[in-house]
């Protein structure tokens, strides 16, 4: 792996952002919006004195961490997408950069796309509701790292599609994690989902970070086995992520897809 290449791609996506009034806004504006409306239902309940079996504080905790998988999935599946858009797949397949350098540029790009978003979000969230969500402690690492890895498994299964079916399968980019996103409880315990839904949610990662979150937050215990049932799902999702994103870029080589961008 050539670490120019990988720096090549990085650079590529950070001069479209930064040059880009209407993505820089889109970089910031809906997780501001997420944070605004979340802070005020908490700040509500905490004002109306609402009794509720977990402090209040566990849905400004969600939705930073859940934007945490968002953002990874969408920071490097629109790399692809943009791509796509601007009708830049054949140069880029022309080019020396392989598979693997491409992914490691886009998703080189989307960690530090997140790390912006989400810092700026946190800061936020202790500004104007004196939420802080460092208060976690070093626990906060492993959430993210749980998060991340669940988020660019994502990501792979959206380039995946987008590599076989082209910009048809655009809106994954988005709709996937509102699948997904029930069944993570981030703002409910599991245990208020029902029985079928329990079952789907024991397989989804950031539901045991979550249920882990909630636990800290309430003085309890992190629940180390829940979340190294997390890490081993992550590598899980990861692997076939990777493996089905493989096999639709050999379809799109074998089947000459890439006539669609000519």
């Amino acid at each position: 792996m050539n670490l120019q290449r990988v720096t090549a791609i990085a650079r590529r996506h950070l001069y479209v952002t930064i040059y880009s009034p209407a993505r820089l806004i889109e970089t910031a504006f809906w997780p501001i919006v997420d944070l605004l409306l979340w802070g005020l239902i908490t700040t509500y309940l905490q004002q109306s004195g609402a009794r509720l079996p977990l402090p209040v504080a566990v849905f400004l905790g969600g939705i930073l961490l859940w934007d945490i998988v968002f953002r990874a999935k969408n920071s490097v599946a629109v790399c692809l997408l943009e791509e796509n858009h601007s009708r830049n797949v054949i140069a880029v397949l022309a080019s020396p950069v392989t598979p693997g350098e491409y992914l490691a540029g886009a998703v080189a790009f989307g960690l530090g796309k997140l790390a912006v978003t989400w810092t700026i979000m946190a800061g936020l969230a202790w500004v104007l509701f004196a939420f802080g969500v460092l208060g976690l402690g070093p626990i906060l690492a492993v959430y993210a790292a749980l998060l991340v890895l669940f988020g660019m498994s994502l990501a792979l299964v959206v380039m995946g599609f987008v590599l076989r079916f082209g910009y048809a399968a655009d809106e994954l980019a988005w709709a996937l994690a509102a699948i997904v996103v029930p069944f993570s409880a981030v703002f409910y315990p599991v245990a208020a989902l029902p029985g079928w839904a329990q079952a789907v949610a024991s397989i989804i990662p950031p539901a045991h970070v979550f249920e882990s979150m909630r636990s800290v937050l309430s003085g309890g215990d992190p629940g180390w086995n829940s979340l190294w049932a997390a890490a081993g799902l992550d590598l899980v999702y990861l692997a076939a992520g990777f493996a089905f994103a493989r096999a639709m870029f050999v379809t799109f080589r074998r089947r000459g897809f890439a006539s669609r961008y000519m």
